[in-house]
């Protein structure tokens, strides 16, 4: 099996558990909370799903130039720097600004993976090797492992299943799965970067929302 064929599979596959982590999150969100809260966020879910797979699509049928890639570094760049950004975003949403998460595996997804993350977008941007795209795909699956105990209205259905959540650093995992499928694409990276900052601005929101005003928990 080639490298660009296991990267194909590898996207395919993190779609499938990103389309399971955010149904079951959109599930319990909209039991759990006022409408005017969930269907933002259902949409968001719709939204984000919806432009991974279109870009997983168009994939499959062409790569981007040698041409194209020079000519779109600079949205390589913010396309690469959603990818630590998202997991950051979705770190503080659980942990806030402390350096410290609820587990031990938190704690080391927040202060070393993440960075790490960061380290291997930078290198791909610089180098553009086929095989840091595998390895940066690779990564970001690590930080799903259910590790979580903060019961919410996210992580609450895992923990009462499993004993710990995998959903803390999903909206991260989607992040990438976007700008990966849309560089690997060559195209829709606008509409990818829109979906990507809506995740993030939205991750952010929250972290303030709920850490110092208690909102929407």
């Amino acid at each position: 099996m080639t490298a660009s064929k296991l990267q194909r599979l590898l996207l395919w596959g993190a779609w499938l558990v990103a389309a399971v982590l955010l149904s079951r999150f959109s599930m319990d969100f909209v039991k759990e909370m006022p409408m005017r809260l969930a269907a933002p966020f259902v949409l968001l879910v719709a939204a984000a799903l919806t432009i991974a797979a279109l870009n997983l699509v168009a994939a499959g049928q062409r790569q981007p130039s040698r041409e194209q890639r020079t000519t779109t570094r600079f949205m390589t760049a913010l396309m690469l720097l959603s990818v630590p950004l998202g997991f950051l975003a979705s770190s503080l949403d659980c942990t806030g600004l402390s350096p410290e998460g609820c587990t031990p595996f938190c704690t080391f997804i927040k202060m070393i993976w993440v960075p790490a993350m960061a380290v291997a977008c930078g290198v791909y941007w610089r180098w553009r090797a086929p095989a840091m795209a595998l390895i940066i795909l690779l990564m970001i699956f690590v930080p799903l492992a259910p590790h979580c105990t903060c019961f919410n209205v996210g992580n609450g259905w895992w923990i009462e299943r499993v004993g710990a959540s995998p959903t803390c650093y999903a909206w991260g995992f989607t992040t990438s799965l976007i700008a990966l499928g849309a560089l690997r694409a060559g195209q829709r990276q606008w509409l990818s970067l829109l979906v990507n900052a809506a995740i993030i601005g939205g991750a952010t929101a929250f972290f303030v929302g709920h850490h110092y005003f208690h909102f929407p928990w």
